[in-house]
């Protein structure tokens, strides 16, 4: 056996940022190990300790979405009137470890977990996991972002980390397997079998009254993809999931009391793609776009999912769960102008209706999400940006009546790297 000594390696930088109306500080400390034994041409043990600080501002002009980090305008109320707010956190800034341990048959062990500060009752600073996966090979086993969209799919400035509200986009516990068709060739494929964690296993709304109530799964959602790379980082990539959502039924007309298990299938489809432009200047700009359709899958949305949106409880057959149609998407252009500075636009919406019964408060439901963002970089790991954003929610309710609500948000933050 070899022995292993450690060296680390600590920087440590001050800084002092004045960003719009908040002025904070920061010091940030990196910390590497690599042993000195080695293997594969490599250090055998390779880890890192790194952390991000990232501040959030934000000014609600319009609507009444205060309380939320992220601009999630389906939950603007279309009935309540506008609540003008400011408000600041720290929440999002997180610390990620990972790891990287060399093998004999010349494969290597990859390994990260990640938490932030979003967890507890209403997001109350608490400590929350969000990556801790290993991968070996082409296999990768724990929570990661889910297969039914894509990490690179990323409007890169953006401040609202949840994103646009119609990019499918979640962090899913899976066992994943990606490979290429041809080792030396662009296209690939993925296949993956996942599931939420117990606490959001459930994303449907219950309703007493028309006898349906919560039941654990039984199976897992499984998805299959394709994916082709270009030289310069852009790729396309289709995917496509199949859900097997369980629920308890009893049919209150003839006084049922034991619930029966029952299940709805669910299904989706999406489409995205990430283009680079190369200009004469060396800057590189980005378009990215995604389109979505199912049904039942709204909890694979990171700015929906836990909204109750993946179905309701029928009105006319009790006990029974219908799940919600939905078609959804976004297109982003990110431009630099300078080395350090960008610009980026992203249009975005998505569009929910039930089947025939379906008791939910409104028939059809469509939530639109605009954004435009201004991003620099003072320094190589430290971005300032300002971010407005525009949404309108409306509600299709019955006899053609429609019922709709704009909200106005002004984003500014920093994020820090080290």
């Amino acid at each position: 056996m070899n022995t292993t000594s450690t060296k680390v390696k600590f920087s440590i930088g001050l800084l002092l940022v004045g960003c719009s109306l908040i002025t904070t500080q920061a010091q940030a400390q990196l910390i590497k190990y690599e042993s000195k034994d080695s293997l594969n041409g490599k250090p055998k043990i390779s880890s890192a300790l790194i952390g991000r600080l990232k501040l959030n501002g934000i000014y609600d002009i319009t609507g009444n979405l205060h309380g939320n980090s992220s601009f999630l305008i389906h939950e603007n109320d279309v009935y309540g009137g506008n609540k003008p707010a400011f408000w600041v956190d720290m929440r999002q800034s997180q610390l990620r470890f990972t790891t990287t341990t060399q093998l004999k048959n010349g494969k290597e062990i990859k390994a990260m977990l990640e938490g932030d500060f979003e967890g507890g009752p209403n997001r109350t600073s608490l400590f929350r996991l969000r990556h801790a996966w290993i991968k070996y090979n082409n296999f990768t086993l724990g929570q990661n972002w889910s297969t039914f969209g894509d990490p690179d799919l990323w409007p890169a400035s953006l401040l609202d980390w949840d994103g646009p509200t119609g990019m499918v986009l979640s962090r899913r516990i899976q066992l994943n397997y990606r490979n290429k068709f041809n080792p030396n060739g662009r296209a690939g494929y993925e296949v993956a079998v996942e599931q939420m964690e117990p606490r959001r296993l459930f994303d449907y709304t219950t309703n007493d009254a028309l006898g349906v109530d919560y039941a654990p799964r039984r199976m897992p959602d499984v998805i299959g993809a394709l994916r082709y790379d270009y030289d310069n980082g852009g790729f396309m990539k289709v995917a496509g999931i199949y859900r097997n959502i369980a629920y308890d039924s009893k049919n209150v007309l003839e006084g049922a009391t034991d619930f029966k298990f029952k299940a709805a299938n669910g299904w989706g489809l999406t489409g995205m793609a990430s283009i680079f432009f190369d200009k004469k200047s060396g800057l590189v700009n980005n378009l990215q776009a995604q389109f979505n359709v199912g049904k039942g899958i709204a909890d694979y949305f990171l700015a929906v999912g836990g909204s109750g949106l993946d179905g309701f409880a029928n009105g006319n057959k009790l006990g029974e769960l219908n799940l919600l149609n939905v078609h959804s998407g976004f297109v982003s252009y990110q431009r630099f102008w300078k080395p350090k500075f960008s610009t980026m636009v992203i249009a975005s919406y998505n569009h929910f209706y039930g089947g025939e019964g379906t008791a939910s408060p409104w028939n059809e439901m469509t939530n639109y999400h605009f954004t435009l963002n201004f991003s620099y970089n003072i320094l190589d790991n430290l971005m300032v940006g300002f971010e407005p954003q525009i949404g309108y929610k409306e509600l299709h309710l019955d006899e053609g009546i429609k019922k709709g609500k704009d909200a106005v948000r002004i984003n500014f933050g920093m994020l820090y790297n080290f």
